[in-house]
C-alpha cells in the first residue's frame, strides 16, 4: 500500500470519528431535551433504528424503583415480534449477565457472548436469542446498569463493526443518563398508586396552558371526573378493592389521552385531563369515551375474585378570555361535574351559565 493510500485511510477514519463525535453532539441535545419518560424511550428507540440501520430495537428498563428486575414493556419495543405466550420478558438485575456489564460496560455481540462460558447458557440469553437479538448494549448512568439495549441485525446483513459498536456504548450511556434524569423527574410528578401526574403539577401545567391561550388565541378544555358512589363501595368492598378500581379508571384516562393531554389526580378519586387546544365539543367526546369505558370495564375484586363494576360522572369547562387564574376554569368544570352527579350520575355534563 502507497503512503498516499494510507494516509487516505487514515484521514477517512478521522473524518469518520469526527462525524460520529458531531451525531453523538445531536444526540445527546435532543436527549436532554426532555424529561417526559415515555417521550424519551421512543426517542431512544428511534435513534438506534436511524443511526444503526437495524430495523429492531428494544430495550430492557426498571417497571419500578427497587423492583430488581428490568421489563421488556410494549412502548419500548420497536420491530421485534415478541410471543405472547412466552414468559414475561424479564431480567433480574442480580444475573449473571447484568453482573458481566456492570464488569464490563460496552456493547457486545451475540456471538461474542457465545464464547463466554457463564453467559452462553444461561435462561436470559437463550431467550434473547430467539428473540432474534443481535448486539446487546448495556445502559449506564452514575456506574451502574439502569438498562440494556437490545439491537437486531443489520439491514444490510453485515457484520456490526467495532466503530459502531464503541458508537453503541457511547449512545448508551447517553439514554442511560437521560432515562435516570426522566425517571426522577417522573417520581417527583407522578402519583405512584394511579400513574397520574400530582395536583401541583397539574395546577402548574394549567396555568401554562392558560397563559398560552391568552396570548395565542389558542383552545383549552378541561375534565373533571369523579367514580359514583366511590365512598359507599369502599365501604362495602374495602380499600383495597378501591385502590384497584381507582388504578383501573387512572388506566382508562390515561389510554384515552392524547400525547399533549395531562391526566392528573386531583384528589382522592377525583381526577382530570388538561386538553390544550380542544373545543368544548371536543372535550365532551372524550368525556363520553372515558366515561363508556369506564361503564364497560370488568375489575376484579382482590379479595375473593368476584367481578366488580363502577362508573364514573364526567364534567367539562373550557377557557374564557376573562378567566383571571386557575380557580375560574376548576371552579366551572367542578360545578360541571356537581351537575353530573346529582341529575343521576354516569353522564358527561358541560359547564353553561
Amino acid at each position: 500500500m502507497s503512503f498516499k493510500e494510507n494516509t487516505d485511510i487514515v484521514f477517512e477514519h478521522y473524518e469518520k470519528k469526527i462525524y460520529d463525535q458531531k451525531q453523538l453532539l445531536e444526540i445527546s441535545r435532543a436527549l436532554n431535551s426532555t424529561l417526559d419518560y415515555k417521550y424519551l424511550i421512543d426517542a431512544i428507540l428511534n435513534i438506534c433504528l436511524a443511526q444503526l440501520q437495524t430495523l429492531h430495537a428494544a430495550m430492557y428498563l426498571e417497571p419500578e424503583i427497587d423492583l430488581g428486575i428490568f421489563k421488556l414493556e410494549p412502548q419500548s419495543i420497536k420491530g421485534f415480534e415478541l410471543n405472547t405466550d412466552e414468559q414475561n420478558y424479564e431480567i433480574k438485575i442480580d444475573s449473571p449477565l447484568i453482573h458481566y456489564f456492570e464488569e464490563k460496560p460496552k456493547a457486545i455481540t451475540m456471538d461474542q457472548i457465545l464464547q463466554i462460558e457463564v453467559l452462553n447458557k444461561i435462561p436470559d440469553i437463550v431467550y434473547l436469542r430467539k428473540m432474534g437479538a443481535e448486539i446487546l448494549v448495556p445502559l449506564n448512568a452514575k456506574g451502574k446498569v439502569n438498562g440494556l439495549l437490545v439491537l437486531g441485525d443489520k439491514m444490510t446483513s453485515e457484520e456490526f463493526l467495532e466503530d459502531e459498536k464503541e458508537f453503541m456504548t457511547t449512545l448508551a450511556n447517553l439514554a442511560g443518563i437521560a432515562v435516570d434524569n426522566a425517571r426522577l423527574y417522573e417520581l417527583a410528578t407522578v402519583d405512584m398508586m394511579t400513574g397520574l401526574k400530582i395536583h401541583h403539577y397539574f395546577q402548574t401545567k394549567l396555568k401554562e396552558e392558560m397563559e398560552r391561550c391568552r396570548k395565542k388565541g389558542t383552545k383549552l378544555s378541561l375534565l373533571f371526573t369523579d367514580v359514583d358512589k366511590f365512598k359507599t363501595f369502599n365501604d362495602t368492598y374495602g380499600h383495597q378493592a378501591g385502590d384497584v378500581v381507582l388504578i383501573e379508571v387512572a388506566k382508562q384516562l390515561i389510554g384515552k389521552a392524547q400525547r399533549h393531554h395531562i391526566p392528573a389526580r386531583y384528589g382522592g378519586e377525583e381526577f382530570c385531563l388538561v386538553m390544550p387546544g380542544a373545543t368544548e365539543e371536543e372535550a365532551i367526546a372524550k368525556g363520553e369515551e372515558i366515561r363508556k369505558a369506564v361503564e364497560e370495564m370488568v375489575v376484579k375484586n382482590p379479595n375473593d375474585g368476584s367481578d366488580l363494576k363502577v362508573t364514573l360522572s364526567v364534567g367539562v369547562s373550557s377557557f374564557r378570555a376573562t378567566d383571571r387564574n386557575n380557580k375560574d376554569l376548576i371552579e366551572r368544570a367542578d360545578k360541571a361535574l356537581y351537575q353530573a352527579k346529582h341529575s343521576g350520575r354516569n353522564r358527561t355534563i358541560c359547564y353553561k351559565d
